[in-house]
Order: structure tokens, then C-alpha cells, then sequence
């Protein structure tokens, strides 16, 4: 059977039904590692009381959902408490033909309660069923704003800090609309750190050829204008918002994994079949998906600062459930506002947004990249779970961007 992911409810006296307040996921064994089911609380609707008093009615309610006992009877049923501690819930039955559970007793990893312990023993099955519960709980979905909401939106909208591309980015961006070289040669040229970025990348292996060049014009030509423009744009970024009003949060973090996930969205893109014309806005998509927490650590610094207390050390379900708490919106929203103010194409917007009809292998490809990043350039407060091993060619090209952290003279 393929894997499959179960959302369902255990009222206080019955039996579990379809429904909310449990999520769980089922992973068939592969390539040695025994097949998973990981149960949890969905975040989203709170049961009302701990996993485990329900397990003796979900467990044979998602054991009926994957084809009975005898579908796989080295089953690892792993439980994901409201701490984010994982547990290993071995079920009792009445005898090996019936289906009536007697007991289930809870037992610890052998390398203890943390998402490691349960990767080292479930391994590459594990990933795909944590990969498919988070997947639950961040699908996109209607959303009623509320009062509260929409005036948290309007708020962030109006505010003078708005986190926007520099001036000297949208001159870059007009000239190269023109197809002017010289013109955008000579904008760059007017400022020194945007100038020896694009200067250090043209001499990179990557681009450099035999000769290197100090030349701004001529790290121009030999790295194409669209290039010059994503350099331009992570350039003036980075250098504007290295530091802000919110002292706990790591600006220069930040903005390390906004870069590893449009590295990783542009690099994936194969592997989901999509055109190589679609690389840049690929890359825009994946730099700017997050840019609301960077509007949200601007304008309402002390909300920012509860919430990267409350999450530290955390799961991913456990920063859902605590992003749902304080925020009035999900982030998601706030980046898809926020977007209107860049000059992007429609399809990064909607994309950005969870929206792009007729291209859902963006979106596909988008999450998958921001678990690549989240394994290149961590980032504490996002309830995502990283890659176990990052593909080769996000890692090269990730290697080719280093320069723009460390600029050399």
C-alpha cells in the first residue's frame, strides 16, 4: 500500500470516526527500515485531552485504514506527544488472528524522546511520515479573516518598515528591462558593496574562465543581466536588514535561508519536470516565500520576540500550534500581502501564496526546497523538518554563493 495520511477524531465515549483533533501518517517499509505510522494531535483542532488516552481507538482505526494487522506486521506505531516528544506505542492484541486491542504500552527510542531518536531507528521512512504530517497541517486553506486578522494585515501594509527592495534595485530592474547593459553597469557602480558582490561572483570558478576581472561592466556580460538582477536584489537586501527592531531574531540568518531556499527551489526544478525558462522566477519564489517574518519581526518586534521564546528547542507540529497562538494570521498570508509591493511575476506570487492553479509542481518543488535550506541554512524558528541528505547539486550551488556572505577585495 502507498503511503497515506489519516485525519480523524476519538470522541470522549465511541469509537474514532472521520474527523479533526488526530492526524496520523503511514509510511510503507523500504530499503531496510521498517514501515511507520506516526500519530499526533493536529495543532489546527485541539482534542481536548492527550494522544494517549485516544491510541486504543486510533490505532485500529488507521490499522483498518491501511488494510488490517496483516498488512505489515513489523509496524513502528510512533506517538508525537504535545511536547514533541516521540514515543514508541507497542499495541497488544487479544490474540495474532483477531483485531481487538487489549493494551498499548509506551516505550521510549533507544537514543530517547527527541525527532533523532525516531529518525535513527525509522530512518528514511520516518522523514516521509513526519514530511506528510506537517504537509497536513500547513496545506493551504480558506481562510475567513477575521477582524483581528485583517487588521494585523492592514497594520503590517501600512507600516514604515516594510521590508521592500531598495531604489537602486528597482533602477537595476527598469534597466534591465531595457536591455541596457551600460545603464546597469553604471547603477552598480554607485555602490561598493553591491559592486565587489558581483565583482567576487564573476570570478568564481563557476564564471571566471582563464582571466579574472575587476570590472563591473565586464562582471556584467560575463554573468547576464538576470543574474546581475537576483545579486542585486539578495545584495541590497542582506546589507538593509542585517539588524532591526527585533533584537531576538537573526537578521543575517534570515536572510542565509531565504537565499538556500531560492538555491534549492532553482536547483530542483528538474526533478518536477518543470521548463528551464521558469529558473528565475523559481529562484525569486524561493527567496521571498518567508518574507513575512521578516514583515512581522519589523513591525510587531515584541510579538516576534514571544513567539522565538516560546518555540526555542521545539518540533515542527509544536511551532504550529504556537505560531497559530500569537500570530492573528498565518505567516503565509502576510508574505502574500507583503508581495504586492514587489514587482514580481504572477506566478511567484501565487506560488508564495499556495495558489498557483495549473502549476502545482511549484509549489511542490517550494516545499521541498525549504526543507533543502532548512539542512543548508537553518533557521531556529520555522516549523520545518530538514532534508536527512541534501541533493548534490543544491549543495554545489549553494557553495557558489558563499561569496556573497564574505566578500573579498
Amino acid at each position: 500500500m502507498d503511503p497515506r495520511t489519516f485525519q480523524f477524531e476519538v470522541p470522549a465515549e465511541g469509537k474514532a470516526r472521520p474527523g479533526y483533533g488526530l492526524i496520523a501518517a503511514y509510511v510503507p517499509a523500504e530499503e531496510g527500515w521498517p514501515a511507520v505510522v506516526a500519530l499526533a494531535c493536529d495543532p489546527r483542532h485541539d482534542p481536548g485531552r492527550p494522544i494517549a488516552e485516544m491510541l486504543m481507538e486510533a490505532i485500529p482505526y488507521v490499522l483498518a485504514g491501511i488494510g488490517g494487522r496483516s498488512a505489515d506486521e513489523d509496524l513502528c506505531w510512533t506517538v508525537v506527544d504535545a511536547l514533541g516528544r516521540f514515543t514508541m506505542a507497542i499495541p497488544n492484541w487479544a490474540s495474532t488472528s483477531a483485531q481487538r486491542l487489549t493494551s498499548v504500552e509506551s516505550q521510549r527510542f533507544s537514543a530517547g524522546l527527541s525527532v533523532d531518536a525516531f529518525l535513527k531507528e525509522t530512518g528514511a521512512a520516518g522523514e516521509v511520515a513526519l514530511g506528510m504530517l506537517s504537509a497536513v497541517v500547513e496545506s493551504p486553506s480558506p481562510l475567513d479573516e477575521t477582524p483581528s486578522a485583517q487588521e494585523f494585515l492592514d497594520a503590517l501594509e501600512s507600516h514604515d518598515n516594510l521590508p521592500v527592495p531598495s531604489a537602486l534595485f528597482h533602477m537595476v530592474e527598469d534597466a534591465v528591462k531595457k536591455d541596457d547593459a551600460k545603464r546597469v553597469a553604471a547603477i552598480i557602480q554607485s555602490d561598493p558593496v553591491v559592486s565587489l558582490s558581483l565583482i567576487n561572483f564573476a570570478n568564481t570558478v563557476q564564471f571566471a574562465g582563464t582571466r579574472k576581472t575587476a570590472s563591473v561592466p565586464q562582471a556584467v556580460v560575463r554573468l547576464g543581466m538576470e543574474f546581475v538582477l537576483r545579486v542585486v536584489f539578495v545584495a541590497t537586501m542582506m546589507a538593509r536588514y542585517q539588524k532591526g527592531r527585533c533584537a531576538e531574531f537573526d537578521y543575517p540568518a534570515y536572510w542565509r535561508n531565504a537565499l538556500a531556499t531560492g538555491i534549492a527551489m532553482r536547483a530542483l526544478l528538474p526533478g518536477f519536470g518543470i521548463a528551464k525558462d521558469m529558473e528565475d522566477d523559481a529562484f525569486a519564489t524561493g527567496l521571498v516565500s518567508g518574507i513575512g517574518w521578516l514583515a512581522v519581526a519589523e513591525t510587531y518586534p515584541q510579538l516576534m520576540s514571544k513567539y522565538l521564546k516560546r518555540c526555542r528547542g521545539k518540533d515542527p507540529l509544536v511551532k504550529i500550534r504556537i505560531q497559530q497562538e500569537i500570530f492573528p494570521c498565518p505567516i503565509r498570508l502576510v508574505s502574500e500581502r507583503l508581495l504586492q509591493h514587489f514587482s514580481f511575476p504572477d506566478i511567484v506570487h501565487a506560488t508564495v501564496a499556495g495558489k498557483s492553479e495549473g502549476h502545482q509542481a511549484l509549489g511542490e518543488c517550494l516545499a521541498r526546497a525549504t526543507r533543502v535550506a532548512q539542512s543548508l541554512a537553518p533557521l531556529g524558528f520555522l516549523a520545518v523538518l530538514p532534508m536527512a541528505q541534501i541533493p548534490l547539486i543544491c549543495q554545489e550551488e549553494w557553495e557558489r554563493w558563499q561569496v556573497l556572505f564574505s566578500p573579498q577585495p
